[in-house]
């Protein structure tokens, strides 16, 4: 019987290898589409770590430090020599990830993690789940600790080695993330609890979780993660949204694709719980207990893209849920149910609406989200030596990896809420009283430009087009030799400043 089960579900992985090859070529046609933002965030901390900073201490970083390092590692090895290069190496781990993931729920769960992984991934990308964001890769193992949640609710044993794997995954959400860290800890807890706090299992998860912490300052660790977060104003939304949004998701909000496919899939839901909550009234609390975490960061009903990978991880269990109560079902009423999940699933695979069919230009995508960031890191690029150093004033902070010229702040780089914290405003000041940036990028609009300290002993660095946000410390002008000047002019239209200005 054994035998035959793993069979069948090692047949079921290769089923789906048709289909991950299908989504192979979507994600990457998609790769420069959306530009990026907080994984942009994730590049550049692994960027900073490979020049020799420490994290939180050298280098600000509100964010669990786990993707940082993960980028870091995909640097080491893929050694990318440009940004696309950069974002193609990143996306593509995320795609690999991702079958891996895929592949490991369908080994342990059968059915249930098969249709989890052909829903989720014909829709994730309506939140950005093939990003290199934290939120896009911790929804694996938050549905696996939920299956095996479901393991017990069926009265279905859980190895040791499993819960060995329950502390990793764990160890993983809660140092990725921080917003997932309560989720995280209130599955791993019921899972203890229901294996009379298994030892191994607490002190795997507690000695990667010192070691974790131990590596970095302490003190700074804190700053970043928990005063730098509760000090910024939240995107969190009030109680009845993280709560009842199982009910709001019918009401308000916008009509789209992804919206259709959560709607009918809160109607499963609905109907489930209607039939199973007499049966499994504990099971049914635990399991909105469950949603509600996940929900911390609520978005509106049918929001896509952007901010909705906030909504990743709520849908990915969502999705586990509704599978997870379908096994509870029994005789027409679970074939019939099925038979909805399946129908959900095959119309958002197989919608001619749907972001899978578009077609791409990835040059034109990459021109549109990059240019500036190419063109601005590669002036940088070749009027510098290996010696200057660059500052980015609260934007475009991929730059640096395109300009390959480091920072003298002692913090690393300066992100757009950093200004709101004294340590961080101060040491700003002090890099440009004490060193002083060779070169400079910060905030204009045509002749308007925004102040920033020493700003006399800085030039303006104009193209024959119109003048640049891009300063150079006069003393570095002369220091620029003639064939710099030149390559600059073939490559990027730019003007030599001329000598009178001095």
């Amino acid at each position: 019987m054994i035998k035959k089960k793993l069979l069948l579900r090692i047949f079921l992985i290769f089923l789906l290898i048709p289909f991950w090859i299908f989504l192979r070529h979507v994600y990457r046609d998609r790769i420069p589409a959306f530009g990026c933002f907080d994984d942009c965030f994730n590049y550049m901390g692994g960027y900073f770590l490979l020049a020799g900073k420490r994290l939180f201490s050298e280098i600000f970083f509100n964010h669990q430090p786990l993707p940082a390092y993960m980028s870091a590692a995909i640097q080491f090895f893929g050694k990318p020599d440009g940004i696309y290069l950069l974002i193609h190496q990143h996306r593509m781990f995320i795609i690999y990830f991702s079958f891996i993931a895929d592949a490991l729920l369908v080994f342990r769960f059968g059915l249930v993690g098969l249709g989890f992984a052909v829903l989720f991934e014909s829709t994730k990308g309506f939140l950005f789940g093939e990003h290199f964001l934290a939120e896009s890769m911790i929804v694996y193992p938050l549905v696996y600790l939920l299956g095996m949640i479901g393991e017990i609710w069926r009265r279905r044993n859980i190895s040791a080695i499993e819960l060995v794997v329950v502390a990793i995954f764990t160890w993983f959400v809660v140092f990725s993330r921080e917003p997932y860290i309560p989720l995280a800890l209130a599955m791993f807890g019921y899972l203890l609890w229901k294996h009379k706090w298994n030892r191994i299992s607490l002190s795997i998860f507690l000695l990667m979780s010192a070691v974790s912490i131990g590596l970095h300052s302490i003190s700074d660790y804190f700053f970043n993660i928990i005063t730098v977060n509760v000090s910024r104003p939240g995107s969190e939304g009030n109680i009845w949204q993280i709560i009842f949004y199982p009910v709001l998701i019918f009401f308000g909000g916008t009509w789209n694709m992804f919206r259709i496919v959560e709607v009918s899939l809160a109607l499963v839901f609905w109907t489930l719980v209607g039939v199973i909550i007499k049966k499994k009234p504990l099971q049914i609390a635990i399991l909105f207990i469950f949603l509600s975490l996940a929900n911390v960061r609520p978005t509106s009903p049918g929001e896509i893209y952007y901010a909705a990978f906030h909504h990743l991880q709520w849908y990915g269990l969502f999705i586990m849920s509704v599978l997870l109560l379908l096994a509870f079902a029994r005789g027409p009423l679970a074939k019939g149910v099925s038979i909805a999940f399946f129908g959900i699933t095959a119309w958002a695979l197989l919608n001619p609406q749907s972001y899978l069919y578009e077609k791409v230009d990835r040059q034109v995508e990459f021109m549109t989200n990059f240019d500036r960031i190419f063109v601005i890191g590669g002036m940088v690029n070749i009027l510098s030596i290996p010696q200057d150093t660059l500052f980015l004033d609260g934007w475009d902070d991929l730059i640096y990896f395109q300009a390959q010229r480091h920072s003298p702040y002692k913090y690393s780089w300066y992100t757009s809420s950093m200004g709101q914290f004294e340590r961080f405003a101060k040491a700003r000041e002090e890099m440009f009283a004490i060193n002083p940036p060779t070169f400079y990028y910060g905030k204009c609009v045509k002749d308007v430009v925004e102040p920033f300290p020493k700003m006399n002993d800085y030039v303006r660095l104009t193209t024959s087009k119109a003048p640049t946000c891009v300063f150079v410390h006069k003393s570095k002008i002369f220091g620029v030799s003639d064939v710099q000047w030149t390559f600059a002019k073939e490559r990027f239209d730019m003007q030599k400043p001329n000598v009178t200005m001095f």
